[in-house]
């Protein structure tokens, strides 16, 4: 479980830095000014949704691996039994669907938010289009408590604030030096400087976000991969449902560990597949990941659910 994991997450981090860069290719900076110039606040950037698709294609096909992988587990412990896992069964293709829903409706959503943030920001400020348009291009793969930072650490540059911008948790040490040696020579960094550094700043953001995305939905699609393959043969009497015991493991103790997710009276549990894990406040989840525990239970969680098959 542990090694698929590492793969997935590996895999779709890299997926969402390109889907970023992929999006940014399609919105070039002269684009966005000529729309905003035109009044269109709603279609300044274009090809969100296909970007969310192309994202949801690479979660789904996680889920879809992870099954397999489940079915083939399961093949093995079971010699009189021949377990496939079926992708177009109706469970399956309702969880690829409703990938692609949540995927297009979030992102679409957070994107209107970030840019009326920009938007806003950029007309309090008087700035002309191009810098609104520059402040869009750069917001592009980041939530709006990221454009802020993005764009705080540019009007820092642009200031003079050096205190300001030195000793972020995610700026370069290439731009600190730079930023160190102008002041202490008391001059202004140039523009393509500040460009350089900001690039930088954005991209160490983009980065982090896409560790963030790869490991919660790379924990909810293997768990939920793994648990639609059992479902399936529990369907088809492949295995009876008690036959399945789990077990939650908890994961490293990282600043994102939970200590509900360490509790002893979790980890001493020993659910079959037709029950939950329950939390100590209560909150029930099928597995790690599962968004029936919130955000506040799978972002970044590390944990993960192994499975026992055991004598009938």
């Amino acid at each position: 479980m542990a090694d698929l994991l590492e793969l997935v997450e590996k895999h779709l981090g890299s997926e969402w830095s390109g889907v970023v860069d992929w999006l940014r290719s399609h919105n070039s900076l002269d684009d966005i000014e000529a729309r905003l110039r035109d009044g269109d606040t709603r279609g300044v950037l274009q090809a969100i949704d296909d970007a969310a698709l192309k994202f949801a294609a690479e979660t789904h096909a996680a889920y879809v691996h992870s099954a397999q992988e489940a079915s083939s587990w399961l093949n093995e412990k079971l010699p009189d039994a021949l377990v496939r896992y079926d992708v177009n069964n109706a469970a399956a293709i309702a969880a690829a669907q409703q990938n692609q829903l949540e995927w297009v409706t979030d992102l679409r959503q957070e994107t209107r938010d970030t840019i009326h943030q920009v938007i806003v920001e950029g007309h309090q400020r008087g700035a002309n289009p191009r810098e609104v348009a520059r402040d869009i291009r750069d917001s592009i793969g980041l939530a709006p408590p990221q454009e802020s930072a993005v764009r705080s650490y540019r009007a820092a540059l642009e200031s003079h604030d050096w205190s300001n911008a030195l000793g972020r948790e995610l700026s370069s040490g290439h731009s600190d030096r730079s930023i160190v040696a102008a002041r202490d020579a008391g001059r202004a960094l140039t523009a393509d400087q500040i460009d350089v550094a900001v690039e930088r700043y954005r991209q160490a953001h983009v980065n982090a976000r896409a560790e963030t995305i790869a490991r919660t939905e790379g924990q909810r699609n293997v768990h939920a991969g793994i648990d639609s393959a059992f479902s399936q043969a529990v369907e088809r009497g492949d295995v009876d449902p008690e036959q399945l015991e789990g077990q939650w493991l908890c994961g490293p103790k990282t600043r994102y560990a939970r200590p509900d997710h360490r509790a002893p009276e979790l980890l001493a549990q020993r659910p079959t597949f037709s029950e939950l894990f329950e939390m100590p406040d209560g909150t029930r989840m099928r597995h790690p990941g599962d968004p029936a525990g919130g955000a506040r239970n799978c972002v970044c969680c590390r944990c993960t659910k192994a499975t026992r098959l055991v004598a009938a």
